[in-house]
């Protein structure tokens, strides 16, 4: 199976302060960024986020690992992705407040999916050898992988408190951690995923694989096609939307069952620009093309629209 050649140098283990993803932080700081381009580069960013300094490092941390906004090349300052146009514009956008479960898993595929995003997410979600880890076991994995693949090894504080931040990012919070705060009782978006459950009365986690049905079929294709890309070939075979790294029957938690039943319908929900094929015992997707830049925006035109039909 294709393994995918990693940026070591890219691999990114802090940024986000220890806080989570909070269901409102993109949008305020999407909006914000409009008015001011500069926003993260003020001295008083965190005065007009409403947050404490940390948790304007940390919105700035998530609003690029979600590829909401990105720093300019050319400025100091951040500018809107076509993605986070598409999201929080408020006349247009598909879901401005997060509402839906498109967005949610939307977010998830976003961080989890590229290693320059935050690396224990994607480690977790595409190298991770076992559904079954403890927190000490993740960090070991995540260390030897970083060592093989030449990057630099975080320190042990570091790399446990972003274990714990990502942890978090998919586990509800308990009655005594939401009373604690009043803040915290903003959830974090994936925490309604279900994609990880913790074991009772142990500090064993576990990853959730099945059908899932409030994902959606067309952000299935969506993730089929960046991993095509990732690939850079047009036909992906089975194990590999299955299996490999960046696909999404290993992003979304998809049992091959749940996977094939969604990829037999893909040239239906696509408009044909997939078909699924099998032939001598070797199932595989074909897209007619990688190549057009406006087939992402189109399929997830597609799937908040159809969502909305049938909400």
């Amino acid at each position: 199976m294709s393994s995918i050649t990693l940026n070591a140098a890219s691999m990114t283990f802090s940024g986000h302060e220890t806080f989570v993803l909070r269901s409102n932080w993109l949008k305020k700081a999407y909006d914000l960024l409009q008015e001011h381009p500069d926003l993260f580069f003020l001295e008083d960013a965190f005065v007009r986020l409403g947050v404490g300094k940390n948790m304007a490092q940390s919105m700035r941390f998530w609003g690029r690992a979600c590829f909401i906004f990105e720093r300019s090349e050319t400025a100091s300052e951040h500018k809107a992705t076509w993605l986070g146009d598409a999201l929080f514009d408020d006349a247009n956008g598909w879901d401005p407040f997060l509402v839906t479960p498109t967005s949610r898993w939307l977010l998830h595929w976003q961080i989890a999916a590229r290693p320059e995003a935050a690396f224990t997410w994607y480690y977790t979600f595409n190298l991770l050898r076992r559904g079954e880890f403890t927190a000490n076991q993740l960090a070991q994995q995540i260390v030897q992988t970083v060592t093989q693949r030449g990057g630099k090894i975080p320190s042990e504080t570091t790399i446990n408190r972003d274990i714990d931040c990502m942890l978090r990012c998919y586990l509800r919070p308990t009655a005594a951690q939401l009373s604690s705060a009043a803040e915290d009782a903003l959830q974090c978006p994936l925490h309604e995923l279900d994609i990880l459950q913790i074991l009772p009365d142990q500090q064993v986690y576990r990853l959730v694989s099945g059908a899932h049905p409030d994902l959606p079929d067309l952000l299935v294709a969506y993730a089929a096609l960046q991993q095509a890309r990732m690939l850079g070939r047009t036909t992906v075979a089975f194990n590999e939307l299955a299996y490999g790294e960046r696909s999404p029957g290993r992003i979304f938690r998809l049992d091959e069952d749940a996977l094939l039943t969604r990829l037999l319908s893909i040239e239906t929900i696509t408009q044909d620009r997939a078909v699924y094929s099998e032939s001598g015992g070797i199932r595989q997707i074909i897209w007619r093309t990688i190549e057009d830049p406006t087939l992402d925006r189109a399929l997830l035109d597609d799937a908040f629209a159809q969502e909305r039909r049938y909400a």
